[in-house]
């Protein structure tokens, strides 16, 4: 008996439906979701052709859940990084977010790749990627931004104007990570990169805040 026939029923589906996310991920991170047939997506998964209909019921729900399994770690991150600074000044509190946004970044670079495609068509993708997984890190970070501010502790700007410098600062070199390799011969993905990005940018958006805060 082969080891897949081994495996339970239950085991062999939840790997199915692993192998089919992490392939939807990957290709909606290269392409428009319109340039992507199920078929495609299947085939770079390695599995049986009208799987994404059996496990998903159809792309539209296999997208909805690539997008939410990469922003669950965000999430996850986001309420860690709040945790960690219950009782802090404001400072300590939106650095820690900063942070962790930047360790996120590095770790699924497929977020900004995604939300680029995305974010150029105001479709029900869009909408449906802003209202369910975007609005709570901006609130979160709207509500920090404004604590250090009032504090005197951040540049007074409007926040739409601080959460776009916090994301493309965060995110374009990891998304971008094969240019900055052959431009700077580093990869941005090592940690000692990673962490000396987020010292950057908590220096630059947070100025005379200590970069091992």
């Amino acid at each position: 008996m082969s080891e897949a026939a081994r495996q339970p029923v239950q085991q062999r589906a939840q790997i199915t439906r692993d192998k089919l996310l992490a392939a939807a991920i990957e290709l909606f991170a290269e392409r428009d979701y319109d340039a992507i047939s199920t078929r495609e997506i299947e085939a770079a998964a390695g599995v049986k052709r009208g799987l994404i209909t059996y496990h998903f019921g159809s792309k539209e729900v296999l997208w909805k859940a690539a997008l939410e399994t990469l922003f669950e770690g965000h999430a996850d991150e986001l309420v860690r990084a709040e945790e960690a600074s219950a009782g802090l000044d404001p400072a300590t509190r939106l650095t820690n977010l900063i942070r962790a946004f930047v360790r996120y970044c590095a770790e699924r670079p497929e977020v900004n790749r995604i939300m680029v495609q995305e974010g150029k068509h105001d479709d029900w993708r869009l909408a449906w990627i802003v209202e369910r997984l975007v609005k709570p890190y901006y609130e979160s970070t709207r509500r920090l931004h404004a604590e250090a501010v009032a504090a005197g502790l951040a540049p007074a700007m409007d926040h739409m104007h601080f959460h776009y410098i916090l994301v493309g600062a965060a995110a374009l070199i990891f998304a971008m990570a094969p240019e900055c390799r052959l431009l700077s011969g580093r990869d941005p993905r090592d940690p000692a990169a990673v962490e000396a990005h987020a010292d950057a940018l908590v220096q630059l958006l947070l100025p005379g805040t200590r970069s091992d805060t």
